[in-house]
């Protein structure tokens, strides 16, 4: 555990009436956490268990607060089958203080999103977040007001305005982040609050507008999944970094002074970062958890489609030449986020196995398939780049080598008799030859995206939806082959190697 300390500070709030001489003195404290969908520990740390286990131990010291700064509904292997029912189950379970959607709530469209908003049992505030027709979204407040031993919380709530671009939140709105928190703090401060507390999914550019600007007292917040301690003297910044492997926990000693009508809040922030491994799992949610990863194991064993060729992931196939399967991939990927080419790199294809036509695939086949948990982003990237991209995957094909590339909305023609680094003869998108000087958009998994396997030409290229606002490729496959229930990838040319 990690203890960080924070000298005092005078926010002076002036509201109320004239009143005799009351001073008081309370400690609250906030348990934050966000970006958490996995729900089991992983190599003992992490977990809602073990993030249960740390909000055990916070609540038995005193009044709690437990927020929850959004992405948890996705990305996961079980969200990918239940569109997260289960993490809902399990946030219901914990006694969530106030959640705020974050992009990943709206990856299964605004239908799922809403029913999910539904299912809670606990605070959903959000106060930029709107319906076509300006309502509010269900079973969500804008802000909410908590008196705690005469100190007056309040709470409001900001989801990224990029949403649209790297979710699917149909026709809902998203406000500007920092004109809509000046309102909302200005708003609640004059009705009244003691401490303005912001639990907002909002990149840190945003974070650290909202510190400048004064908009809060408390900023809990999420989407950059940074594991961060903030404070200027005057407003507080946390993030909690991801799934739940460390917990800030901030006490906050409030001094609340009325004389003559005038009342003057102070307050001082106290930090403990928590390594969820040093705690124990909550036995409830730890049973809870288990009977999901239960359901999971049956679930991963259920049909999702059938293939009408065959298809060949051996090592020597995806690694080598084009495959049929590789084609599938890439368009499952590139179809997904709307790209105009896509490229899988062969060594992500694990399974080594041959599929006959006919084959019922199953959930289990796909995450077989690809087992590293890698997720589609959309990159922007040059002709010039693409090529030289192709190139990379091309130039240890008789290694065998995991960079080989599988692709989608393009065909390639390259002669591997030349010196690597020359072989790629021409390239044609969409039918068209590739111009050195044209932005293309790619699809691709984000372990390529960030220079894996040698695709160091990529790891610049602006990211249109980056790793934290994708999804797993292994869930786009088995939803592109759910929609489409028979498949039949086959060879056709797009890899065109002498």
């Amino acid at each position: 555990m990690m203890r960080l300390s924070a000298v005092s500070l005078a926010a002076a709030l002036l509201f109320g009436t004239a009143l005799p001489l009351a001073a008081e003195t309370v400690t609250v404290n906030f348990v934050q956490t966000n970006d958490i969908d996995r729900m089991e520990e992983h190599h003992g740390r992490g977990g809602f268990a073990r993030l249960a286990g740390v909000l055990d131990e916070v609540r038995a010291e005193g009044p709690t607060f437990f927020v929850h700064a959004g992405d948890t509904l996705s990305p996961s292997l079980l969200s990918g089958i239940d569109h997260g029912a289960h993490i809902i189950d399990i946030l219901n379970a914990m006694g969530v203080d106030a959640f705020t959607p974050g992009n990943h709530e709206f990856d299964f469209g605004p239908d799922v999103f809403r029913e999910r908003m539904r299912e809670a049992k606990f605070p959903v505030i959000t106060s930029n977040v709107r319906e076509k027709d300006g309502a509010s979204v269900p079973n969500a407040v804008d802000d909410r007001i908590v008196e705690v031993e005469g100190v007056r919380f309040a709470f409001y709530g900001l989801t990224t305005e990029d949403t649209p671009q790297v979710a699917s939140p149909g026709d809902m709105s998203f406000a500007p982040s920092v004109e809509t928190a000046k309102k909302k703090a200005a708003a609640l401060r004059a009705a009244g609050a003691d401490i303005v507390v912001a639990v907002v999914h909002t990149p840190l550019s945003v974070d650290m507008a909202l510190v400048r600007d004064k908009a809060a007292d408390l900023i809990f917040s999420g989407h950059d999944e940074h594991l961060l301690v903030f404070f200027d003297g005057a407003t507080a910044l946390t993030e909690s970094g991801s799934q739940a492997d460390s917990v800030v926990v901030t006490r906050l000693t409030v001094d609340k002074e009325t004389k003559d009508g005038k009342t003057t809040v102070t307050f001082r922030p106290d930090f403990e970062i928590v390594d969820s491994a040093s705690v124990e799992p909550d036995p409830a949610i730890k049973a809870k958890v288990d009977g999901y990863l239960g359901k999971l194991d049956k679930e991963l064993k259920v049909a999702i489609g059938t293939t009408q060729t065959a298809l060949d992931s051996r090592r020597a196939t995806v690694r080598a030449t084009e495959a049929a399967i590789g084609n599938l991939i890439a368009d499952a990927m590139r179809e997904t986020v709307g790209a105009d080419v896509g490229l899988m790199n062969g060594g992500g294809i694990r399974a080594d196995r041959e599929y006959a036509p006919g084959t019922t695939l199953t959930r289990a086949d796909v995450f077989a398939e690809l087992p590293f948990g890698n997720k589609t982003v959309k990159i922007a990237v040059t002709g010039e780049k693409l090529k030289a991209a192709i190139e990379n995957g091309l130039s240890l094909v008789e290694a065998k080598a995991g960079r080989f590339p599988q692709v989608s909305g393009m065909v390639v023609t390259a002669d591997l008799s030349k010196l690597p680094g020359s072989r790629v003869e021409s390239i044609t998108v969409d039918g068209a030859p590739l111009d050195p000087a044209k932005t293309y958009t790619l699809a691709t998994n984000d372990f390529v995206a960030d220079g894996g396997d040698g695709y160091t030409v990529l790891a610049d290229a602006a990211r249109l939806i980056s790793p934290v606002d994708a999804q797993l490729l292994a869930s786009q496959v088995i939803a592109y082959v759910e929609a489409k229930k028979t498949v039949a990838p086959a060879v056709e040319g797009r890899l065109v190697l002498r």
